[in-house]
């Protein structure tokens, strides 16, 4: 009896010590700013970027919630390296005065290279000018012909429908390459652990 009456002691003693044992705490996770190195297919490119940027979920797919350029503050003209916190940034680049804004974020989970493609579009721009102006002049000269030279109604009719044709072709497809914007787009990849490779000639 008294056996028992001890052992049902100890027992109601140490359930109090056993509902009180905390389990051990995770371990940390390394969170440390990463290496991130931007790399060019143009020099002189501004990257830009966004701390904390609102994320969509966009048909399956991450996507930087909209935010006017004066949210992005500047990183760096690449090629350039730069340490980064780990974590989704919004990313942008900017040309002399083309921004683009891009709609997939930079995530940074360690070293990280990142290669960015500028695709100019000055040539398109220039023919838009050219079809302005090479266009409107071409048709304006029918215009001008036809009002000067038609001998009946039919020969006016035809030539200013022609000229006035042609004048807003021309003015409508200008416009629009005239106001082509610059485009972009990026790539991420691991950086190379071997410093060969980081130093190589496709990263250096």
């Amino acid at each position: 009896m008294r056996l028992a009456a001890s052992t049902l002691a100890l027992l109601l003693a140490a359930a109090p010590a056993a509902a009180q044992e905390v389990p051990d705490p995770p371990a940390p996770v390394d969170l440390a700013p990463a290496t991130v190195r931007f790399r060019a297919n143009v020099p002189d490119l501004q990257v830009l970027y966004m701390q904390d940027p609102v994320l969509d979920d966009s048909g399956g797919a991450i996507a930087v919630r909209a935010a006017p350029p004066g949210r992005y503050s500047e990183l760096c003209v690449a090629p350039c390296d730069v340490d980064l916190p780990q974590t989704h940034l919004g990313l942008a680049v900017r040309r002399r005065d083309h921004l683009h804004r891009f709609d997939a974020p930079l995530g940074v989970d360690g070293p990280t290279g990142v290669r960015i493609d500028w695709d100019d579009r000055d040539l398109l721009r220039l023919a838009g000018v050219l079809t302005l102006v090479g266009g409107g002049a071409v048709g304006l000269s029918i215009i001008a012909a036809t009002l000067a030279l038609a001998l009946d109604d039919g020969a006016l009719a035809g030539g200013l429908v022609g000229g006035i044709g042609l004048l807003g072709a021309a003015v409508t497809v200008g416009v629009l390459l005239v106001l082509t914007e610059d485009a972009a787009s990026f790539s991420v990849t691991p950086l190379p652990s071997s410093g060969a490779q980081l130093f190589s000639a496709e990263w250096r």
